[in-house]
């Protein structure tokens, strides 16, 4: 899963990234709350060549078994199961599930991230920003990759942000001339 490679700070603007980019998006079952790949024991491997790891119970819930079962799972289950599951991602508006399901809303909504042209927008190193653009929506989108703040220019005027991996910024406007990144932060923001 991406967060063992990449690390649960980095899986919110890999959703962004996922999600605002032309293409089918595929989402592998866990990534929508973070679940991480499930060390095996030696005597619990099913498949010696196989992806077991990646493979182990949906995380439902605080449960037995993380809900996923009343039986016995074939893989274990994930040690944080209790805390990382969707029960306890539901209802909370700063939860990397809330996150994927504002991004799905967004895209389903939106004609620039459904079938827009793309164009990528300068920006610093290791910052990877660009547009998407349909009829009369523009769509800007800015991926902060680093550990440390940053600064980008994705145009002139102001805009309002539609959607942010720090929830607490989203609605507000910002001044496309130099839109803040805080670190491993990304922007979805409205441009007409």
């Amino acid at each position: 899963r991406a967060v063992s490679r990449y690390g649960l700070e980095r899986a919110g603007v890999a959703a962004v990234m996922l999600l605002t980019l032309r293409g089918t998006p595929f989402i592998y079952y866990g990534e929508e709350i973070g679940m991480t790949d499930v060390p095996i024991p030696p005597e619990r491997v099913v498949d010696v060549d196989g992806r077991d790891p990646e493979r182990t119970p949906m995380q439902w819930d605080a449960s037995k078994n993380a809900g996923f079962t009343t039986g016995n799972p074939w893989l274990p289950i994930a040690a944080d199961h209790a805390t990382r599951n969707v029960a306890a991602q539901l209802d909370d508006p700063a939860s990397l599930l809330s996150l994927y399901r504002r991004l799905i809303w967004l895209r389903k909504s939106s004609p620039a991230l459904r079938r827009g042209s793309y164009r990528t927008v300068p920006a610093p190193r290791g910052v990877f920003a660009f547009a998407r653009e349909a009829d009369d929506e523009r769509v800007l989108v800015a991926l902060n990759f680093t550990n440390a703040a940053q600064k980008v220019a994705l145009g002139t005027g102001s805009a309002r942000l539609l959607v942010s991996t720090r929830h607490d910024r989203e609605g507000a406007v910002v001044d496309l001339g130099r839109v803040e990144l805080s670190p491993d932060e990304g922007v979805v923001v409205a441009s007409r």
